[in-house]
């Protein structure tokens, strides 16, 4: 069975859905067709056009398809379905329009404040394992697509006993995991030895990768991960400490036909840094026979 390859916005720095320092949305289009990739998540909502009949021509002219969508958002708060769920609604309808799959969510992530940890209370993670089992479930059944949860940086799930914990509360019949190398491994984490161990729960990788010499600093000196990557510490595939031939091989013994979603975090970026990049990602990738 083939992986499908694609990528997303943000590997062209593309955070948010209007800022004038990332790469216009047209452009971005035409450098994923221009540097070998033919399918892409959406981004944030607002990025790429929401009309399904605009999408659908922008991506045709192009040859391009869309693989699904992330969503980031605060999933702590006891109300955060009744904002979610809206948001969902809309992101669903959309995909589904332009024949997409895959619902990504995420954990809202900014720096704490100052005095205040990171981690959730025992309250805060309880009530968003439960918003997280019931975004799946609308995701899944209310809509027929499919739902991973993606752990993140500087998130309410970022640690591997965290993302360990998550699939253990969650049911794995509803809950994948969108697999990221570069956060996992950020933590300080084996980012390849957690996907061996829990590639039953994972129909869904975003290859990123992480520069060794980087991170030592950056967790040497205690860098706030915004910073941290605004450095530079998400590279190039080829050239971090997450190893991908073993990744692909091991991909390529379990049969696995699911997509591989090209990133690397590098927000705010001047754009014409992002093609280059990227063309030189996909050439790793086709080394990998991807």
């Amino acid at each position: 069975m083939m992986m499908k390859l694609a990528t997303a916005p943000d590997a062209w720095g593309v955070w948010y859905a209007d800022d004038p320092r990332q790469t216009p949305w047209e452009r971005y289009l035409d450098e994923v067709r221009d540097s070998g990739f033919t399918a892409t998540e959406t981004g944030p909502w607002g990025y790429l056009p929401t009309d399904p009949a605009r999408l659908t021509d922008a991506l045709s002219a192009r040859g391009l398809s869309i693989c699904g969508s992330a969503l980031v958002h605060l999933l702590a708060p006891t109300d955060a379905m009744q904002s979610l769920r809206p948001r969902l609604e809309q992101t669903c309808g959309l995909l589904k329009a332009v024949g997409a799959e895959w619902v990504v969510l995420m954990d809202d992530s900014d720096l704490p404040p100052p005095g205040k940890d990171r981690a959730l209370s025992a309250e805060n993670w309880r009530t968003m394992i439960a918003n997280v089992t019931e975004a799946a479930r609308y995701v899944t059944e209310e809509h027929g697509l499919s739902f991973v949860f993606h752990p993140h940086v500087g998130s309410g799930v970022e640690t591997e006993a965290e993302v360990v914990r998550l699939l253990d509360e969650t049911p794995a019949e509803l809950v994948g995991l969108c697999f990221d190398f570069g956060h996992h491994a950020y933590t300080g984490a084996d980012a390849v030895s957690f996907m061996k161990r829990y590639a039953d729960r994972i129909p869904y990788y975003h290859f990123k990768n992480v520069d060794p010499v980087l991170l030592e600093k950056i967790h040497r000196e205690n860098i706030d991960f915004i910073t941290g990557f605004q450095s530079g510490v998400m590279c190039e595939l080829d050239k971090g400490m997450v190893d991908f031939r073993t990744v692909v091989d091991f991909l390529r013994s379990r049969d696995y036909g699911g997509y591989v979603v090209y990133e690397q975090d590098m927000y705010p970026c001047p754009p014409d840094k992002p093609l280059p990049i990227a063309k030189r990602n996909r050439e790793a990738l086709k080394a990998l026979g991807l």
